[in-house]
């Protein structure tokens, strides 16, 4: 079982070593930022004076959602192919598959924003994560595939692909919650909408594929 050593720095501040590997670098709505020394190294002083505040019930309640939006797409998705392999060299990973379907994503948010169409006004929640997240995929996802395939040729690193995908495929979750609450308000957008949840969830299935570990594995805090 992977373990994560405590690290005590000036301030009495008690860091948790690689908690910053695996999280979706959104600080402000984080609830660990006290734990982790990046942000504390990274952020602006005055910063670390406010409280850390993060929905949980928010996150809750979107997690249910996503529930009956996976069941929704499973029936418009049945029949489809399947994925396509890890290649095998490690200099692929930023033109791997996967991860151009993730900057796939990214430019369709674009196309939304710039079509020039009249779109509803999204929720605030759900236009904040998608926001965050869209451009965030792509990389992180990146950065998974190089960790595996690093660990694949022998060259160990203390960062675990596993929980970096893992990391990936919560994003995707909550991309797809955030669309979710677009596409049940807006029923008139329906088929835009769906058009970018059958993308994400595609990506969903294409990284646990990739990664059948990764749902299991335990991030520092962040899962405790």
């Amino acid at each position: 079982m992977t373990t994560f050593k405590h690290e005590i720095m000036p301030g009495d501040h008690s860091f948790i070593a690689g908690i910053d590997r695996y999280c979706d670098r959104w600080c402000e709505r984080c609830a660990f930022t006290s734990k982790c020394r990046s942000y504390h190294l990274e952020r602006q002083p005055t910063m670390l004076d406010q409280p850390e505040i993060f929905n949980a019930a928010f996150w809750i309640e979107m997690d249910g959602q996503l529930s009956e939006l996976i069941q929704r797409i499973a029936s418009e998705t049945a029949g489809q192919a399947g994925v396509p392999e890890l290649p095998s060299m490690h200099h692929s990973a930023r033109e791997h598959p996967f991860a151009m379907s993730a900057l796939e994503y990214a430019g369709m948010i674009d196309d939304w924003k710039d079509s020039g169409k009249q779109w509803p006004l999204l929720p605030e929640e759900a236009w904040e994560i998608i926001r965050q997240y869209s451009c965030f995929l792509y990389p992180k996802l990146v950065r998974a595939i190089e960790v595996g395939m690093s660990d694949r040729y022998g060259v160990h690193d203390e960062e675990y692909a596993e929980g970096t995908a893992k990391t990936v495929l919560i994003t995707i979750d909550r991309s797809l919650g955030a669309w979710g609450m677009v596409y049940r308000r807006y029923p008139d957008y329906e088929d835009a909408v769906l058009a970018l949840l059958l993308h994400l969830d595609r990506l969903r299935k294409s990284v646990e594929a990739l990664f059948p570990n990764a749902r299991s594995f335990h991030r520092p805090v962040l899962d405790d």
